[in-house]
């Protein structure tokens, strides 16, 4: 409890001490201080998870609004570890940008800064309706204010109050939500409600749980209340954009596991639900990545994708516990949980990158890029890591909580329900497309932006780039590729935060004990895997073994296994016989001749891809999806066209779809309502007249009576 106070005067003293006169030194010393409080804050969420379980801080009862409780739990310990690390990578770039501003603007950007953190790990804490609520509508608030601080530009304030409209509508529906529930079960605390779920009526547990998924999942961009994302990342301040994808979007998924995993595992419609809305929503958000032309706006897009995937995976483990399979829901939920943690760290890095690219070009439009791998070294490299990591290629972290999610959905064989089949049929097709195209993706974002030849001035004069940047990135590249080569440390860690919530620990049978032998894993898979190392460092690394694999005793002994570690192993050591190949051959005099050209002797910028070219085959497959609104422009000679330009607009489907119909349904009725107050005097005494006639009327009939 002390190291939270702490923390947060170390929150409050930094923007403070940011106010001071001098460019140099209060930067710094607010930076040491925020600093400091996220470090602190990262060792108390580590010892909430070593805990095990439910510890209360702060038990108030307010008058009026009731219970104001909070409690540290191993599930918020996760969440406030993954926070306190994305805004502690984050800070550097943002003091940074924050120095720009005035000592007054300075102060204001990161109080607004620690604010949304402050709610966020109180929002992790929560345990009353109450404090729940209150935490989120602060960072709400905040967040709000992040992607408005550029107040004199016109499209941060549309984003702004788009994302501040929608999140109001979806805390409207969390909220009715809280109180259904609570109202069934008698009491406000979030732990008591969950509890008392087998209890409450199916109808309002089914009713509650679709509001508030659809209500708190406008957070974490699913859909149809997603498009407020795009718009609002690629209008924030580049060094806010990777706390705003990498830690908030998290909000939304904690108040799923909070709130919908105790009513979905009584009632298995609402995990289908959540799967399949998880596979629309990735497939969605990777579909209008692709088209995107904006570095931003393009990994926005992406967050909606792994937002979706996440969801997918929380979805098909509390759907498998419901149907009486815990061990399977142990397996989804933890490839749920570790792509929320692998989500954080490469979208991070993602984010810090293109922060670094537009403070080197001044730009983030992907079609003026180009050339900018060997002008920054650095950046480029790290980059290009986590463009890997997100595209799920091995041995980084992506792929393992992707390829162990649709390995746990392949397992939907062993409930006999034939539409709950159909359904994970369909959500894993939709996630096996989503891959690929992610891939496609991440194949287009650095291709066009660092490979190829300068497109722009800008891209042609970038130097060095922000060590502010270039360093947390350093960071977070190694953490993508340890994060992947530790697998079989990471599953452990989440299983024992999944058992809570689904009812199994499914550690034994996803991380077999090969380096300790017990009797769990039979010898013969131990002799089959031998051979291949999955031994090797027995002796040595402090793990269970270097294979994640799916152990069924009652059927086939192996489902499915994989060694990120091993890949390495063997990847290294290919690239490396490749390598010293090349040079072994080099020494041999090797002849070099040009290669043919067809008479090009120079290779001009516009004959280069780039991302509009390269995302032309997606638009062209996905037309009936996209309906473009094309403009055209013409330059005219007389009779003759010189010149002619097409330029796409394309609109989101859920704001086609969605937003769109309501909004103007809300226009109609508002124009229909507007006229009772533009009438003549003698109507509204018509009106008057009639209602106290019909009182009259109504009184003598019951008088009567």
């Amino acid at each position: 409890m002390m190291l939270y106070v702490l923390a947060y005067l170390l929150l409050l003293a930094g923007p403070l001490v940011a106010l001071l006169p001098g460019r140099r030194l209060p930067p710094v010393l607010a930076w040491g201080l925020m600093t400091l409080a996220c470090v602190l804050l990262g060792i108390q969420g580590i010892d909430a998870m070593v805990a095990g379980g439910a510890i209360p801080m702060i038990h108030l009862a307010l008058p009026v609004i009731g219970a104001f409780n909070f409690v540290q739990t191993p599930l918020g310990g996760l969440l406030i570890l993954i926070t306190a690390a994305v805004f502690a990578v984050t800070l550097p770039f943002v003091t940074h940008d924050a120095n720009a501003y005035g000592r007054a603007r300075r102060g204001l950007f990161l109080g607004i800064v620690m604010l949304t953190l402050a709610a966020m790990i109180g929002f992790f804490s929560a345990a009353s309706i109450v404090s729940f609520m209150f935490c989120w509508e602060i960072a709400a608030i905040a967040i709000w204010g992040l992607i408005t601080f550029e107040t004199r530009q016109s499209k941060p304030v549309a984003a702004g109050l788009l994302t501040l409209a929608l999140s109001e509508l979806g805390s409207l529906a969390g909220l009715v939500s809280l109180l259904l529930l609570a109202s069934a079960a008698g009491s406000s605390q979030l732990a008591e409600i969950a509890n008392a779920m087998p209890h409450i009526p199916t109808s309002l547990a089914v009713v509650a749980g679709l509001l508030a998924f659809f209500g708190f999942g406008m957070k974490a961009g699913i859909i149809p209340l997603n498009v407020w994302l795009p718009a609002a990342h690629g209008s924030a301040p580049r060094s806010t954009s990777p706390i705003l994808s990498g830690a908030t979007l998290n909000l939304g998924l904690y108040a799923f596991l909070r709130i919908d995993a105790p009513i979905a595992l009584h009632h298995p419609t609402l995990g289908l639900v959540i799967l399949s809305s998880g596979a629309l929503t990735a497939l969605i958000g990777i579909i209008y990545a692709l088209v995107e032309k904006d570095m931003k706006r393009l990994l926005a897009q992406s967050s909606v994708e792994n937002m979706g995937i996440a969801t997918a995976g929380i979805g098909a483990g509390l759907t498998f516990a419901a149907y009486g399979h815990p061990l399977l829901g142990g397996a989804s939920m933890v490839a749920g949980l570790y792509h929320m943690i692998n989500h954080s760290t490469f979208k991070t890095l993602l984010f810090l990158g293109a922060g670094g690219i537009d403070a080197t070009t001044g730009t983030h439009d992907l079609d003026a890029m180009g050339g900018l791998m060997k002008r920054l070294p650095a950046l480029g490299s790290f980059f290009l890591v986590g463009a890997f990591a997100i595209a799920a290629l091995p041995p980084f972290n992506g792929f393992v909580s992707e390829w162990l999610l649709l390995e746990s959905l392949l397992r939907v064989v062993e409930i006999p329900d034939i539409p709950v089949r159909i359904t994970f049929a369909l959500s894993g097709a939709l996630l096996a497309l989503t891959s690929g195209l992610a891939l496609t993706c991440f194949i287009l974002l650095p291709g066009s932006a660092l490979m190829g030849l300068p497109r722009s001035p800008a891209a042609a004069s970038a130097h060095q780039a922000p060590r502010t940047v270039v360093i947390p990135m350093g960071i977070l590249a190694a953490l993508c590729l340890l994060l992947g080569l530790s697998a079989t440390l990471v599953i452990p860690a989440l299983g024992q935060l999944a058992a809570p919530l689904v009812g199994a620990n499914p550690t034994a049978a996803l991380v077999p004990n090969f380096f300790h032998w017990t009797g769990s894993v039979p010898l013969a898979i131990q002799h089959a895997l031998d051979p291949i190392g999955a031994r090797v460092g027995a002796q040595i690394l402090p793990l269970r073994g270097l294979v994640v694999m799916h152990l069924d005793h009652s059927n086939a002994p192996v489902v499915y296994a994989m060694s990120t570690l091993l890949t390495f192993l063997v990847l290294t050591f290919l690239l490396g016989g490749v390598w010293l190949l090349v040079r072994g051959l080099r020494h041999r005099g090797v002849r070099r001749s040009t290669l043919w050209d067809a008479g090009l002797t120079r290779l001009r910028p516009e004959m280069t891809y780039t991302a509009t070219t390269f995302a032309a085959p997606v638009r062209v497959v996905f037309q009936g999806l996209f309906h473009p609104v094309v403009e055209t422009q013409e330059e005219r000679q007389g009779a003759f066209v010189l010149t002619r330009r097409y330029h796409q607009v394309i609109t989101n489907v859920s704001e086609r779809l969605v937003l769109h119909p309501i909004s103007r349904a809300a226009f109609f009725i508002a124009d229909k309502l507007a006229r009772m107050h533009k009438g003549r005097v003698n109507t509204y005494a018509s009106y008057i007249l009639l209602a106290l006639v019909l009182v009259l009327v109504i009184a003598a009939g019951a008088g009567g009576g």
